[in-house]
């Protein structure tokens, strides 16, 4: 992904209009592994530096929400631990359960950032005002996305772009002094 300083206006404007990030769980905020543990536990694994990126999106008063097609425990505990209020889990239709969280939020779709990596994502990544996809995501999502991650999912994009959406609107100041300062 380019940096603030070499985009253009447009794409400025999208990223300061953004008020929610909607992510996929499987591909972006996790590598797409799945580990299978007697029982039948399943678990997946995060990147603390994406609970980081989310965590500062929030005290810039940006909301977060998870869209997922799959149901896993792990999942609502990372947003518990994230503080990631819009939660959305076994979504057979993700457009219905992104309807849903529209109207729930009041937002029109030019204020949300869909972040996604695989062919269930086009269609909200072709209807909300920012598109990102993954360094992995497939040719696909990649073609149409406004914006494309240096990283993998699972591996640091979340906040890849968290740093890019705060350093667009220039808040990235506010982040850094909070440990650089006193």
């Amino acid at each position: 992904m380019n940096g603030p300083m070499a985009m253009d206006e447009e794409l400025r404007d999208k990223i300061r209009a953004v008020r929610l990030v909607v992510m996929d769980v499987d591909g972006v905020l996790t590598d797409g592994r799945a580990f299978y543990g007697s029982g039948g536990c399943e678990g997946v694994f995060f990147n603390v530096q994406d609970g980081t990126g989310i965590k500062w999106l929030h005290r810039a008063g940006i909301d977060t929400a998870l869209l997922s097609g799959r149901s896993l425990e792990a999942v609502r505990k990372r947003a518990e631990v994230l503080g990631i209020r819009h939660v959305v889990q076994g979504a057979k239709v993700k457009t219905e359960a992104y309807e849903e969280l529209r109207r729930e939020t009041g937002l029109d779709d030019r204020a949300v950032c869909y972040v996604g990596d695989d062919l269930p994502d086009v269609p909200l990544m072709r209807r909300v005002g920012l598109s990102v996809a993954v360094a992995d995501a497939r040719p696909e999502v990649v073609q149409i996305a406004d914006i494309v991650t240096k990283a993998p999912g699972g591996e640091g994009a979340v906040r890849e772009l968290a740093e890019l959406i705060l350093k667009t609107r220039e808040l990235w100041e506010d982040v850094r002094r909070r440990y650089f300062e006193g």
